[in-house]
């Protein structure tokens, strides 16, 4: 009976150690990678703000762990910036006056960015879009 105590109490020991063998097997956390979109985004809210001249200025930047998927964008970027220029003008000023329609025109960016990548590249790993630049006029 003691030595079967002894054997069960090696083997959770060793459960418990192989977790950190399996973190040292792994590579270490990867840095954020971003991009940066150049040229930005400027959209007319002609139409969209009874006749009153508005503007929308924005910068676009992306952000992934993984350089493939930074090179993809930057290979589908024409297509990457159509979309978003869409998605952009689809908006109202007024959608895009507050934090929370700001929040949630960047989580639609997301989304429709890694679509794309999903599409083209088969990967959609980008953790985020962030506006650098936000200008409403």
């Amino acid at each position: 009976m003691h030595k079967s105590i002894q054997i069960l109490l090696m083997l959770l020991l060793a459960m418990m150690i192989s977790p950190t063998w399996a973190e040292e097997d792994t590579p270490a956390n990867t840095k954020a990678i971003y991009y940066a979109i150049e040229e930005p985004f400027t959209i007319n809210f002609l139409n969209q703000s009874e006749q009153k001249a508005r503007y929308l200025q924005i910068k676009v930047t992306l952000m992934a762990h993984n350089q493939e998927i930074i090179d993809s964008a930057a290979s589908n970027l024409p297509m990457l910036q159509d979309a978003l220029r869409t998605l952009f003008s689809a908006q109202t000023s007024e959608n895009v006056n507050s934090v929370e329609g700001r929040k949630r025109l960047q989580t639609a960016s997301l989304d429709t960015v890694k679509t794309i990548l999903e599409e083209e590249t088969g990967r959609d790993n980008l953790d985020a879009v962030y506006f650098t630049s936000f200008v409403l006029q």
